[in-house]
């Protein structure tokens, strides 16, 4: 089980937060992410990230180069990018829209970002332009507490494993079915996106907490475990974080922004709008080491 936490309201000099769930996640008050030049107030978003995995901030008003500004609180908006459709004005803001017509990506998966690259991001930056009338919600795990709920023999022995990661195990196959020249356009990223491996439990860089570290959207095996293994143990570690005691579940309202850390936390798109108007803008951000 998560640990219970009071979701009484706290407060910095310049912040006020308050805890959203048991597991992770605060709503920050208080602030207009378009003007972050305050003293320290760039280091108290930093460390709030790490302390509560998923921050909310609600009703933030802000034009493409805001939104690169709040990126780089985080980390580098210019790091490992998915290929999702690109703003023309800023490269580094991916459009993350479905529409009745439009193309459509399975992204109601659990998945932390990118993890098919070998160095994924360390955060994620997500503002909200456009939503359905109901549903449309994004939920988010912690990976700490996952880990922290399992049994310490099994973290011991998952702390031995590796696992592989791939772009082929995920929805993008699917989206690229639908795109234009999207079988060539596929085979070129599979080329250039060949599988990578990662610890099936990290540590947290800056918070020195243990992770959970395989999602099923990329993660595809247990490196060194006959399949029939393999496939038994991610199923069970997946069906851990579907348990909702470790979850976040957020119901965007236009101009929220949320931020994670992707290195703690994983999410899931909850598809069921029927595919209506629903858009957002997306920076992935990076260190030249996430761990």
């Amino acid at each position: 089980m998560a640990p219970s936490v009071a979701a009484a309201p706290t407060s910095t000099s310049l912040l006020s937060v308050e805890r959203y769930a048991p597991a992770l996640g605060a709503v920050v008050g208080g602030v207009d992410l378009g003007k972050l030049s305050a003293p320290g107030l760039k280091e108290q978003l930093k460390s709030l990230l790490y302390e509560h995995q998923v921050l909310f901030f609600r009703n933030q008003h802000l034009g493409t180069e805001q939104l690169v500004d709040v990126a780089q609180v985080f980390g580098d908006p210019n790091k490992v990018k998915a290929f999702f459709p690109r703003d023309a004005a800023q490269r580094s803001i991916e459009k993350v829209e479905s529409s009745p017509t439009g193309y459509r990506y399975g992204n109601d998966q659990w998945h932390a970002d990118i993890t098919f690259s070998p160095n994924p991001p360390t955060a994620t930056v997500l503002h909200a332009h456009e939503l359905p009338p109901l549903g449309g919600d994004t939920v988010w795990a912690s990976g700490t507490a996952i880990y922290d709920a399992l049994p310490v023999q099994l973290r011991e022995y998952l702390a031995t494993l590796e696992s592989v990661h791939s772009v082929d195990h995920s929805g993008w196959a699917g989206y690229f079915d639908q795109v234009r020249d999207g079988a060539v356009q596929f085979r070129k990223i599979r080329a250039e996106h060949g599988p990578v491996v990662h610890p099936v439990i990290r540590t947290h860089p800056v918070t020195g907490k243990r992770i959970v570290y395989v999602n099923p959207e990329f993660t595809n095996r247990i490196k060194g475990l006959p399949r029939q293994q393999s496939d038994a143990l991610l199923a069970f570690l997946f069906a851990y974080i579907q348990q909702p005691e470790f979850h976040a579940r957020w119901r965007w309202q236009v101009n929220d922004v949320a931020v994670w850390d992707n290195r703690a936390t994983q999410h899931y798109a909850v598809a069921d709008y029927s595919w209506q108007v629903r858009r957002l803008s997306r920076i992935t951000v990076g260190e030249q080491h996430a761990f």
